[in-house]
């Protein structure tokens, strides 16, 4: 079923294409100031040109797929920033979730710098503003049915489908969801709820939390909370242990990052109803953002995928011979193979939750000439693969493993 078509989502208005002029480089910047003013209406259509590294205008006409590069690379920039301001971390699994002391970091920032209040909260409202619209990015993605290269962690996508207002009336933060979160902290809590009676007075507990602003390298920086508002120094017994573990779960699962959360959430439900997200769990809503995890069926894909060029398919119904090796080719490789050609070519590893036929556009591979010292090369915006007329079975797997391996040979024309 498509989003677009689904009644239960907002729907498109009837204005023009927005326009945007973005430079490489720096998309989600750009995005943010000539986009965010839209607000829900970002679900519209929008038409961009790309600023090259040069301050000219890249050539090309965007019938959608630039449109689609444009939200992916916005989208990208945000989760492979590694500065210690980036607003989204990932755990060990690479499952990614808001940062939780950005807002901490940003408010000790500013007090450092002196500012008057005014401009405190300006810089904390711009940030999340940014929390926001990275929700109507990711919102607008699933809107359109462009699947997104990031997995999320679990309880994150929880609080997408809760059913308050904000997420956070509904998610109270489960102690076994800080496994994603927080290995260590979810085996210490274990081990206190497990450790015997007479034993953990002597752990000098209370309830209060120190919550660390500084990144990793940095001088270790810290804020003391009370879990509970004027009970901070109550010391942690064998009574009311489970207590304790209950807030501190919720602390560092809801308290902690609620204002990033709430933000994000706050966009992407500006895009994609609550009533629709609430429909599913957080395994399905992860498949509905970036794609079926599960093996990629080459059979699903050869049947939905279009030919251009020489490789259209004639009257006789028979493939081109370069078409009939590349199949071959890739029905021998690996699912971490198949994995990487899809990458390559549409921009995620995974397949639609619906199957190759529900990608947009298709999978597509157009005749790219002669010359077989070439690689093939790619067009993600229109999920097209470029193939030079390879007549041997071995050439067109070395070339084709190397370019899905490397990177080589894309282009976003």
């Amino acid at each position: 079923m498509s989003m677009i078509n689904n009644p239960l989502l907002p729907q498109r208005g009837l204005t023009g294409r927005h326009r945007g002029s973005i430079k490489r480089g720096q998309e989600f910047d750009d995005a943010f100031e000539q986009f965010y003013e839209l607000g829900e209406s970002l679900k519209e259509p929008v038409q961009i040109q790309f600023i090259d590294s040069f301050g000219d205008v890249e050539a090309g006409i965007d019938g959608g797929g630039v449109a689609k590069e444009f939200l992916l690379s916005a989208i990208n920039q945000v989760f492979t920033n590694q500065s210690d301001d980036r607003y989204f971390v990932e755990n060990s699994q690479k499952l990614w979730y808001p940062n939780p002391i950005i807002f901490d970091k940003f408010r000790e920032k500013t007090e450092k710098m002196g500012l008057p209040e005014a401009e405190k909260k300006d810089i904390l409202t711009g940030l999340s503003q940014r929390y926001e619209f990275l929700g109507r990015l990711v919102g607008k993605c699933m809107y359109e049915d462009i699947l997104i290269d990031v997995n999320f962690a679990g309880f994150f996508l929880l609080k997408w489908a809760a059913s308050g207002l904000t997420g956070e009336e509904s998610y109270r933060g489960n102690v076994n969801d800080l496994r994603d979160l927080d290995a260590g902290l979810y085996q210490g809590l274990v081990h206190l709820k497990n450790l015997p009676a007479d034993e953990v007075e002597s752990l000098s507990l209370d309830f209060t939390v120190d919550d660390q602003i500084s990144a990793d390298g940095e001088t270790v920086r810290s804020l003391t909370r009370e879990l509970i508002p004027g009970r901070g120094s109550t010391p942690v017994t064998k009574d009311n242990r489970l207590l304790y573990i209950s807030y501190m779960a919720r602390h560092r699962l809801v308290v902690q990052p609620a204002q990033q959360t709430m933000a994000f959430l706050r966009g992407l439900r500006a895009i994609i109803a609550p009533t629709w997200l609430s429909m599913f769990n957080q395994t399905e809503l992860q498949r509905l953002v970036g794609g079926d995890s599960s093996e990629i069926s080459i059979d699903d894909l050869r049947a939905n995928t279009n030919y251009s060029g020489l490789y259209v398919i004639g009257d006789d119904g028979e493939e081109h011979p370069t078409i009939q090796l590349f199949w071959k080719v890739v029905r021998g490789f690996t699912d971490a193979q198949r994995r990487d050609l899809l990458k390559y070519v549409t921009s995620t590893p995974r397949a639609p939750l619906l199957g190759f036929g529900s990608l947009n556009p298709l999978f597509s591979i157009r005749d790219g000439g002669t010359d077989e010292a070439r690689l093939p090369s790619a067009s993600t915006c229109v999920n097209l693969l470029k193939l030079p007329r390879y007549t041997d079975e071995e050439t067109l797997r070395r070339k084709l493993v190397l370019a899905i391996s490397s990177g080589a040979g894309f282009d976003l024309s």
